[in-house]
């Protein structure tokens, strides 16, 4: 197995870990084999070069190309040493004699390109000023179309080749006043001549904080010198559109979504760094906008720097909020708006006072870096995500060293690291959002589970009644007056009943009763508006028959549980009901933390007294005789008159009635076949004829012993007979408490 072999196979296993760990939902645990696979390509990348083919460079200011295939080796860098002229912009008339011209320095590039990097006199030379470079190249003789990729010189230059310009970039000058700067890269075709070709690069500096160039040229035949350019171009407008849309969606999403901030300073960022990618690289915004001065894009590079890094430790501040001093990133963030105001001087002023403020952000990086591994550590989310984008742009990182070093032959990566690294950042806001959105579907559902279960508790026809479409648009104090008719319910002897049963079985069985006649008080129109334990109080908007017929189903529905009850050995129960209708007052009460519903009126009072009235006259409906008069057609309905009674809590006495539809068939009959014997009966009683009224109502108790009516009018006579009338007495009966 070879050495090859060995690399491709470890290749294949982390790719295989890394998908496990993917697959097992553990992210970070991915940034080492990421890491590991990534250098590795680097390194099978790098390594694809014939070792048989040798790379020629340049020694002593010469470059022998005559042997050099182009077609089979591809473009060649012209690397090596050239002949360094500085200070000086030297006209090839200025080399065919040999007075006047000072010893050339030998200097390599692109390592020495940099005037920083080249030392005169034991120090280093001047970033601003002039210089020229002069090699001496031997091109192969084969016809070949060459060309010649020129990179971005800093800040002007003019290549001259065999004593023909043929590129520019800007106006190269010996003073400040006769140069004009601008960047440009680009390729030019070549027509070398046989023999010996001179190449001149002449570069002038007086504005940037470098001069001289830092990359290297290359030559090659056309067509590949422009499929490299292209590609070039192409990477750096695609980088370009990557970041502009990741910018725009971002800043999107915040005006989706304005409560999350994260997305429009990372957003922000993204648009920054999308217009500080179109000044590097190809150098593309020079070409969209020839018109605009260099000093322009100089100062846009610098406040793009000034404000982009502030603005991403703000999205790293809102992202880490917890685990961040904010101390530090206001100072930073101040720092970066007075390093701005440097951009209104020179170039010469501002272009020193940003190395203060890059010394600055690498110690604030290293704050960011601290911040982030803080949140991991506390298991923050989206540490481990933000870890993993920086791991494999210091991948990239690497690369681009160990390119540019020529350590390795792969290709300039540190743009497609930045978009990738900005690319695990746009996912990790994703996941937020996605998250975000979740957690609010999860409390829309919550929100909707608790407004119905609320409903339960308030019923949705309060609301209407109150104009209101959801529960927490009611507020204390909401009401409002509306005609209604009233019910009012009581089960009989309901203490015994829950003694008999026990706590549990108890509520078991009021839910059993409650679920049977909610339904019916639903059929027609009705809501429970409140719960008493053993007795209820419904609502109804409509006519007062819905009223009556609710509670003529109800005697049926308890008609029907006593049968079933019986089969269980149970005793029946009785259910006495009170109806009236009036106006009423629906409303809210209470305070801001405790508040409920009810309803205030003389009418809900009075059918509370009525409801109690059936427990002395009779089982079934007690309702007052106004109330009859409201119905449709009174007529279709069975009732007997009770006369005038006083009920608690009322000076005026209130004429009632007492309506048995709906009762067990037997119990329907007995009231249904006296009727006429009772009322009769009442009657003689109304007129003070005792002695008939009380043998009239002794002869019923005989045939109806369960009527309590007959028994209530026994009682009153018994003591108006045996205690005389009393002086006061209005012939009104008063119920007993």
């Amino acid at each position: 197995m070879t050495l090859s072999d060995i690399v491709q196979l470890g290749h294949r296993y982390y790719t295989l870990k890394v998908v496990m760990k993917v697959r097992r939902g553990n992210v970070f645990a991915t940034l080492v084999p990421v890491a590991l696979i990534l250098s590795i390509t680097f390194a099978l990348l790098g390594s694809c070069v014939n070792p048989d083919i040798v790379i020629p460079r340049a020694t002593g200011g010469v470059l022998n190309l005559s042997d050099h295939n182009f077609a089979q080796t591809g473009p060649v860098a012209l690397d090596g040493e050239w002949s360094f002229f500085p200070g000086q912009l030297l006209e090839p008339a200025a080399f065919t004699g040999s007075s006047g011209i000072p010893a050339p320095v030998l200097v390599t590039l692109p390592d020495e390109g940099l005037w920083s990097s080249v030392e005169q006199d034991g120090q280093p030379l001047s970033i601003y000023g002039c210089a020229t470079w002069r090699l001496m190249v031997t091109f192969p003789s084969n016809n070949e179309t060459l060309a010649l990729r020129i990179p971005e010189f800093f800040s002007s230059a003019r290549i001259v080749l065999n004593g023909k310009k043929i590129f520019a970039s800007g106006v190269p000058g010996e003073t400040a006043d006769t140069t004009r700067h601008w960047f440009r890269t680009g390729i030019v075709h070549l027509e070398p001549r046989n023999g010996s070709n001179e190449i001149l690069l002449q570069v002038a500096n007086f504005g940037e904080r470098r001069g001289g160039l830092s990359r290297s040229l290359w030559v090659g035949t056309e067509q590949d010198i422009q499929n490299a350019y292209i590609r070039s171009l192409a990477m750096d407008i695609v980088i370009f559109g990557s970041l502009l849309a990741m910018g725009l969606y971002h800043l999107c999403l915040f005006w989706i979504r304005k409560k999350d901030r994260s997305a429009l300073w990372f957003g922000l960022f993204c648009l920054i760094i999308s217009i500080r990618s179109l000044l590097y690289g190809e150098r593309f915004a020079f070409e969209l906008f020839p018109g605009l001065p260099w000093e322009v894009f100089n100062r846009l590079d610098h406040l793009t720097f000034y404000f982009g890094v502030p603005v991403f430790s703000a999205y790293i501040m809102i992202l880490f909020n917890k685990d961040v001093v904010r101390l530090p990133f206001y100072i930073y963030q101040s720092l970066g708006i007075l390093f701005s105001l440097f951009l209104f001087f020179p170039p010469a002023v501002f272009n020193t006072t940003v190395v203060w403020y890059e010394l600055i952000t690498a110690g604030y990086v290293v704050y960011i870096l601290f911040i982030i591994i803080k949140a991991l550590i506390k298991k923050r989310e989206g540490a481990k995500t933000t870890l993993v984008g920086i791991g494999i742009f210091l991948c990239f990182g690497i690369n681009e060293i160990l390119f540019n070093m020529g350590v390795i032959n792969t290709f300039n990566s540190l743009s497609i690291g930045l978009v990738l690294f900005l690319f695990t950042q746009s996912v990790l806001i994703a996941m937020r959002f996605s998250k975000a959105f979740e957690d609010s579907e999860l409390l829309g559902k919550s929100l909707l589970n608790l407004n119905r279960s609320l409903r339960r508790f308030i019923p949705q026809e309060f609301f209407m009644i109150l104009q209101k479409r959801q529960i927490e648009d009611i507020q204390l104090g909401d009401q409002v007056e509306k005609n209604m008719s009233i019910m009012f319910s009581d089960i009989r002897r309901f203490t015994l009943l829950a003694e008999q049963l026990g706590a549990a079985k108890t509520f078991d069985f009021l839910n059993d009763y409650y679920s049977r006649i909610g339904d019916v008080i639903r059929s027609y129109g009705g809501f429970v508006d409140k719960y008493l334990g053993d007795g209820f109080i419904a609502l109804f908007p409509d006519s007062p028959d819905a009223a009556l017929k609710t509670a003529i189903g109800i005697q049926q529905v308890v008609t029907n549980f006593n049968k079933e009850r019986s089969e269980e050995s149970f005793p029946p129960i009785d259910v006495g009901i009170g109806l009236n209708y009036g106006t009423l007052i629906l409303g809210t009460v209470g305070e801001q933390h405790r508040m409920d519903t009810t309803v205030i009126a003389d009418s809900v009072n009075l059918c509370s007294r009525l409801e109690g009235l059936s427990k002395h006259y009779g089982k079934g409906i007690i309702v007052p005789f106004e109330f009859l008069d409201l119905l449709l057609d009174p007529d279709v309905y069975h009732w007997r008159y009770l006369g005038l009674i006083r009920v608690q809590g009322r000076k005026q006495p209130v004429e009632v009635a007492h309506i048995y539809d709906g009762l067990a068939e037997q119990d329907f009959n007995l009231f249904h076949s006296t009727k006429d014997r009772f009322e009769e009966a009442l009657h003689a009683y109304r007129n003070g004829e005792y002695e008939e009224a009380m043998n009239a109502f002794r002869t019923l108790a005989r045939e109806v012993p369960d009527d309590p009516a007959v028994f209530t009018f026994i009682t009153q006579i018994h003591r108006l007979m045996t205690s005389g009338l009393a002086e006061n007495w209005d012939g009104v009966d008063t119920a007993e408490k």
